[in-house]
């Protein structure tokens, strides 16, 4: 299993730029009556797993190598984060400033993608070793799964609470830039760190009774081809 994601916890809201004049009391009393109030969703999208059986075994420990002495890598489970970040927010233009005023209407989208799932090349597919080894690597794929969703919603209600129902003034471009600088650097490396945190929950798959299973299943057939390596 591997997870290739730095860790990384920081909840700061970016600063707004300095104006170099401050919108007048009025106008910010119209963008407070006529503004919608902010919209803050993340979702985490199902993306299909990939799947290999094109690395053999010395291809997969050159990508991991399992701590145990004498130990194989006879599956592997890889994935990047993948995001999209849609912005929908309405907008107020000053009536003779190049300002607008806007609160957040924004939609994250987290997925797993590419979530790869390889099974060594000398276990062929359709095998009875095949089918045990990626049943094994299909158990990493659902705890990501189930990662990414938990990390989801507690992104959205941190988001929440960060963005509040709070005014933005600036440009247009300048504001929509600063907001997805903001999510990019501040929100996505914890989303990161929520990955990288599952570690534990990996290792309690990748046990030592698990690995001492392998050698008796599908009739020794994985054992065999272990054997053969030595």
């Amino acid at each position: 299993m591997r997870l290739p994601f730095a860790l990384l916890f920081t909840l700061a809201l970016l600063p707004a730029p300095a104006l170099a004049q401050q919108p007048s009391v009025r106008w910010q009393a119209q963008c407070e009556a006529q503004l919608p109030p902010t919209v803050i969703e993340v979702n985490a999208e199902p993306a299909p797993v990939r799947h290999r059986n094109d690395r053999s075994i010395a291809d997969l420990m050159q990508v991991q190598r399992l701590p145990q002495d004498n130990a194989f890598t006879l599956g592997l489970t890889e994935l990047q984060l993948g995001t999209r970040i849609a912005f929908r927010s309405p907008t107020l233009s000053h009536p003779r400033e190049r300002l607008v005023c806007m609160r957040p209407a924004i939609t994250v989208t987290l997925s797993l993608d590419p979530h790869v799932v390889s099974v060594a090349s000398e276990f062929e597919e359709g095998s009875c070793a095949h089918r045990h080894i990626l049943a094994h690597e299909m158990r990493h794929v659902q705890v990501n799964q189930l990662t990414l969703s938990a990390a989801a919603e507690r992104m959205r209600e941190g988001m929440r609470q960060s963005f509040g129902n709070k005014i933005y003034y600036g440009e247009p471009k300048e504001l929509q830039e600063r907001l997805t600088r903001h999510i990019r650097e501040q929100w996505l490396p914890w989303v990161d760190a929520q990955m990288k945190h599952t570690l534990q929950r990996h290792r309690e798959i990748d046990t030592p009774e698990e690995y001492a299973r392998n050698r008796t299943a599908c009739g020794g057939e994985i054992a065999r081809t272990l054997d053969a390596m030595r």
